[in-house]
């Protein structure tokens, strides 16, 4: 699907990103929320909204992209830097935290964001980069070689959902969530 408006205009890809934060913020609020209360939101008409979005499902796919693009942001000065392994792993829960409050709302309307072939190829991606990290942190010593890396993966990505609804719930802050998701990987997995 395509979006109606030409994003390379600059008031369009304005109002295309209040569309998106609007977005995220009404689905943050009600991941039940439909495109007439997106619009509402956003402080626009449905027509403004649907001239960028065609479909609910099309904005949810657009703000995943957006979120995954995002991580990939916050995840650069950790390649930058070029660290490796537990160290990159550490990092990685430091900058992932603090995002929560813009894209705890994956958690319910994932199943609608994987749809898309985009957010799935980020996010493929994004996994791979973390099973090179892992991969990394065997071969370095730091990490059991006895756990397959796909179920260090898999438990790295649910502490990352898990201080986000932590976070979200106002049981935690981004700090104290990062810190209980290393110690909790870091002491089952550590060596």
């Amino acid at each position: 699907m395509k979006n109606k408006m030409n994003i390379k205009d600059p008031r369009a890809s304005r109002s295309r990103q209040a569309l998106l934060d609007a977005g995220i913020q009404a689905f943050l609020q009600n991941p039940n929320a439909s495109l007439t209360e997106v619009a509402t939101f956003a402080g626009v008409g449905r027509a403004t909204l649907y001239r960028h979005f065609e479909t609910r499902e099309q904005l949810i796919q657009e703000m995943a992209k957006e979120s995954l693009i995002q991580i990939d942001k916050a995840m650069a000065p950790i390649y930058e830097k070029n660290l490796k392994g537990s160290f990159a792993i550490k990092a990685m829960f430091e900058v992932s935290m603090p995002v929560a409050d813009r894209f705890h709302f994956l958690l319910s309307l994932w199943n609608i964001a994987n749809e898309d072939t985009k957010v799935r190829e980020i996010y493929d991606r994004q996994l791979n980069e973390i099973n090179t990290l892992v991969e990394q942190g065997k071969r370095a010593g730091e990490i059991k070689s006895d756990m397959t890396t796909t179920w260090i993966v898999t438990l790295i990505d649910c502490l990352i959902y898990a201080g986000w609804w932590s976070i979200k719930d106002g049981h935690l802050d981004a700090k104290s969530a990062s810190e209980l998701a290393i110690a909790s990987l870091f002491g089952g997995i550590q060596t």
